[in-house]
């Protein structure tokens, strides 16, 4: 599994950003302000006198009651809405990328078709969210509430976990230190989860061998980056010294870590 050109821009993206201070970034707190923007921009993009979708990049929503309202086709990335109503809002068809969601009603929103990549929707009841043709990569779902009642269909991305869910053994890989590369059974019995990204946590796993990046090296033991004290020894099962968190949503948290990829595994550990 490798990244897509999507994923690819999205980090690329993330590492040149410079972000801006918040006594910079628009505030709207009036309904009849919005709308009245949304009717001037949307002109300006469909008269030709813009490129692309109307802007509201950085923009804080706050305290507004957009319950129903059109929202498509907007340029919303690192946005940030507080204290909003959003309940059957439609935002398809919109950039989403790193969108924070604090205090809001979202229940019924629509993210048809958007990028959401690297949204925060900690703390949100998700109820009814609807995702279909989404892409929520990175996005963080962590204490967010009823993460199992969105909607979703075969286009949605990075929702569905990348590993076998269960009943189905698979190899995985991590990286340790002195960049040797761990090859790893995740058993058919074992649990394992992952959030919205490439890396994924399994509760018990088998070390079957440990090279070097190059794979001209081969070693029986290799030391964990997080923990000095936790080896991975050709041959031998492991569990996580400190149990297994089952929670999918909670990334990064007590797991036996790993890629399913070997490529992107050592890349990780090479930055």
């Amino acid at each position: 599994m490798n990244f897509t050109m999507s994923e690819r821009d999205f980090v690329e993206d993330a590492e040149r950003y410079v972000p801006i201070a918040e006594s910079e970034k628009p505030v709207i707190k009036s309904e009849d302000e919005l709308r009245q923007m949304l009717t001037e921009r949307r002109a300006m993009a469909t008269g030709g006198n813009t490129a692309g979708m109307p802007d509201f990049m950085h923009t804080k929503f706050i305290g507004l009651d957009l319950s129903g309202w059109d929202m498509t086709a907007l340029n919303l990335k690192r946005a940030t809405f507080d204290g909003c109503n959003l309940s059957g809002t439609d935002f398809s068809g919109s950039d989403m990328d790193h969108v924070a969601f604090y205090n809001n009603d979202l229940r019924g929103m629509k993210l048809c078709g958007c990028n959401a990549r690297g949204c925060s929707f900690r703390f949100q009841d998700m109820e009814g969210i609807d995702l279909s043709g989404a892409n929520i990569y990175a996005s963080v779902l962590e204490d967010a509430f009823n993460q199992d009642k969105v909607i979703t269909n075969e286009d949605t991305r990075w929702y569905k976990m990348r590993c076998p869910e269960i009943g189905e053994a698979f190899i995985a890989w991590k990286c340790c230190t002195d960049l040797r590369v761990v090859m790893m059974l995740v058993p058919r019995k074992a649990k394992r989860c992952m959030a919205t990204m490439e890396t994924g946590r399994a509760e018990k796993v088998k070390v079957l061998k440990i090279t070097s990046i190059d794979e001209t090296e081969n070693y029986t033991w290799a030391q964990s980056t997080v923990d000095p004290d936790f080896y991975y020894e050709v041959g031998k099962w492991l569990e996580p010294a400190n149990g297994f968190q089952e929670d999918r949503w909670k990334d990064s948290s007590p797991g036996i870590h790993f890629f399913l990829d070997r490529q992107q595994c050592v890349d990780y550990q090479s930055k």
